[in-house]
């Protein structure tokens, strides 16, 4: 049991995405506990009654005194990028560094770990000649597995040709699916191209998720898009950019908006498109926006500070996009990204006594202690179990 936390960020409420006010509610408890079982959520509430049950007075205690509680992270955009060549000396490196990338990628997501984020989107990105490669490194980041942290599989397919797909890309994708390496499939979105979109997605299947970039283009363009794809969610590389047309468009639609708070540090000035965005009534996610070809950030809890700073959302809807709403845009929302009875317990003991000190303490690791399935994965404080 975390017994004692000064706040505990529950953000129970209605069942799916959280958009205008709800996306304002982290329905705290003060002075909470948090009661597991079997690494399932069984009990939240005030520390008085919890203490009182008599499953509590048996369990393990953590103390969280003066600490806070939250949700792990689910950061919804990672990209992992393999360079390939039809050089035969530079498609020797290729392989050389594919078998790095297994201890690479496994580095990263440690880091990811430490810093709270317990569940993430991981994309397979190559450039159009390297697309084979992108089946080595779906299948490296299978061979990972869900330690240290939960991966969720997507297969970036950039844009199509303009005349038709390639055979050996319908067949890779075939492949993928047959056995079950992605999730989902990410596409440029280029109405040009839907035709072979459409191809691309069929093959897909049902049990296969959909999701854009969108880069901005015309309102037209966009309600195409989303109309004919209904995509989970659509990833806005440029928001600064985007038209309040566009907004109202996104605003309306049943998908999730995602920004990469973190490449904010790097791309376009300062803007307000977070707060514009959420007026509107999207559904906003976070994600780090870690690219290893560019790499930014991998922190979550840098990412919410930007959000506030750089996008004009609130700490709230901040905290929101990047638990809950995070959840349900890497396809995990009826599983974590809140701390509800039924959901695993992914958690995290913050070192701070106040939510509004994360992004306020920009730059700072307030991660004590994570918990996976109620397990403890990450521990900085000098807590160790006791049994009786």
């Amino acid at each position: 049991m975390l017994r004692g936390a000064k706040q505990v960020l529950t953000l129970r409420g209605p069942k799916g995405v959280r958009r205008g006010a709800a996306l304002r509610d982290l329905s705290i408890i003060a002075d909470g506990s948090v009661l597991i079982r079997d690494g399932i959520i069984v009990e939240i509430g005030s520390t008085r009654r919890l203490e009182n049950l008599k499953e509590a007075r048996a369990a393990i205690e953590i103390p969280a005194t003066n600490r806070i509680v939250v949700p792990g992270f689910i950061d919804a955009n990672l990209t992992l990028r393999m360079d390939g060549s039809q050089h035969p000396a530079k498609q020797f490196r290729a392989r050389k560094s594919l078998l790095q990338f297994h201890d690479e990628s496994l580095s990263l997501l440690r880091s990811c770990l430490q810093h709270g984020t317990l569940t993430a989107e991981v994309k397979a990105c190559g450039r159009d000649q390297d697309r084979l490669l992108d089946l080595a490194v779906l299948r490296k980041l299978a061979d990972i597995g869900p330690n240290p942290i939960c991966i969720v599989r997507t297969w970036h397919l950039g844009a199509t040709p303009e005349d038709r797909p390639d055979p050996a890309v319908l067949e890779m994708l075939a492949k993928l699916v047959r056995k079950k390496l992605i999730r989902f499939i990410e596409f440029d979105a280029h109405p040009g191209h839907l035709t072979d979109l459409q191809l691309l997605s069929s093959i897909a299947g049902s049990e296969i998720g959909i999701k854009l970039i969108w880069a901005g283009g015309s309102r037209e363009e966009l309600q195409h898009c989303l109309s004919q794809f209904r995509p989970a969610a659509v990833y806005c590389v440029a928001p600064q950019s985007l038209s309040s047309s566009e907004i109202a468009l996104l605003g309306a639609a049943p998908s999730i908006t995602v920004l990469g708070a973190g490449k904010q540090v790097f791309e376009g000035p300062p803007s307000y498109i977070g707060r514009e965005l959420a007026d509107a009534g999207a559904a906003l996610a976070l994600s780090s926006g870690y690219d290893s070809g560019s790499a930014a950030s991998y922190s979550m809890q840098m990412s919410i500070a930007l959000a506030v700073v750089r996008l004009g959302l609130t700490v709230e809807e901040a905290f929101c996009a990047a638990t809950i709403n995070a959840a349900y845009a890497v396809g995990r929302g009826d599983l974590v990204g809140s701390i509800e009875l039924g959901k695993r317990a992914d958690l995290l003991l913050l070192n701070t006594p106040d939510y509004r000190d994360v992004p306020s303490q920009f730059g700072v690791n307030h991660v004590d202690m994570a918990l996976r399935d109620g397990n403890v994965v990450l521990n900085r404080t000098r807590w160790k179990a006791m049994h009786n």
